[in-house]
């Protein structure tokens, strides 16, 4: 009955396919369904069916920043792919879709003279994942650029001031909402700064190779685990509120451990490695231990930047 609304709809949907498959930690049993959308109007429908035929759906990007559960997801994983970038190079003003990659949009607007989120450019994941994030990196988030977006709720679109999201580090109020029907980001409208082509290109190939040195590139991770106890990445006077999360597992001997096939990265300490076909239990367990290292020895608790989605059984094993 639902794969046949989807296709009556023209929307791409797929039984039982393994969210491992689709997000970028490489772990995951089946979802129910897995949908595709490549527009917002197909983004909206898709959200629509699911809500009328009360069936449990999580619309994701890229699928980085993301653990799901080895049993997989009893509802429709919705896709997000889509991908269209209006650029006023003039006016410095940009609308993207909730789907667009985040760094795609930044190069574009390179390409175009406009900068502001340079310091973001090599993060994976789409605007609108990164926005519900408050993405950020080198002291810039992604609500410093962006003005206002339009959100779809119960009563369909409409379009809001950023200060809606009340963003914060790494968070907004939008990043851990359960109720239903719940409100999709369908695209975001930012104001950038004019500045010469070559130097925005500069500043991008500098960021990327800050990336390459200091993550783990070519193997499957979610990205940054935990955020930073301090509540920034920009560094202060005040030296006590310059640690970091990577610094603190680094310190703490986190980067000795692993569980399964899931280790903690040689390369940042704040980055897990999928690097023997780990199992999303493997990989909650190693969490948990990062987490307790770090609390030993500094009394401090880390919190999940990641968002564990899927059928979780947290009285068991996984």
């Amino acid at each position: 009955m639902i794969e046949k609304k989807f296709n009556l709809c023209g929307i791409d949907i797929t039984p039982a396919l393994p969210l491992s498959e689709i997000c970028s930690m490489g772990v995951g049993g089946n979802s129910l369904y897995l949908s595709r959308v490549k527009t917002l109007d197909q983004l909206m429908k898709a959200v629509e069916i699911c809500e009328s035929s009360d069936l449990e759906y999580k619309v994701i990007g890229g699928g980085t920043n993301i653990i799901a559960s080895d049993s997989g997801f009893s509802g429709v994983i919705i896709k997000n792919e889509t991908s269209q970038i209006t650029i006023d190079s003039a006016r410095g003003r940009v609308i993207a879709d909730s789907g667009v990659f985040l760094s795609n949009l930044i190069v574009q607007c390179a390409s175009q003279g406009l900068g502001g989120l340079d310091p973001l450019y090599g993060i994976p994941g789409t605007v609108g994942g990164a926005l519900i994030n408050n993405a950020g990196s080198h002291g810039v988030a992604i609500s410093d650029f962006a003005r206002s977006f339009t959100l779809m709720d119960k009563e369909g679109p409409k379009t809001y001031k950023v200060e809606y999201l009340e963003p914060s580090y790494r968070k907004t109020k939008l990043k851990f909402v359960k109720k239903k029907p719940r409100e999709v980001v369908l695209s975001v409208i930012f104001q950038f700064n004019s500045r010469k082509q070559e130097e925005v290109m500069s500043d991008l190939k500098k960021y990327k190779t800050i990336r390459q040195e200091r993550q783990p590139l070519g193997i499957k991770t979610s990205g940054s685990i935990f955020s930073n106890p301090s509540g920034t990445d920009k560094a202060t006077d005040d030296k006590s509120k310059n640690l970091s999360a990577g610094f603190l597992l680094e310190s703490s001997g986190a980067k000795r451990l692993s569980v399964g096939g899931a280790r903690v990265s040689k390369k940042h300490a704040n980055w897990i490695e999928n690097f023997n076909h780990a199992t999303a239990s493997d990989v909650r367990k190693l969490i948990d231990l990062m987490r307790e290292s770090v609390n030993e020895k500094y009394n401090i608790i880390l919190k999940e930047e990641v968002e564990y989605i899927g059928d979780w059984d947290l009285s068991s094993d996984e």
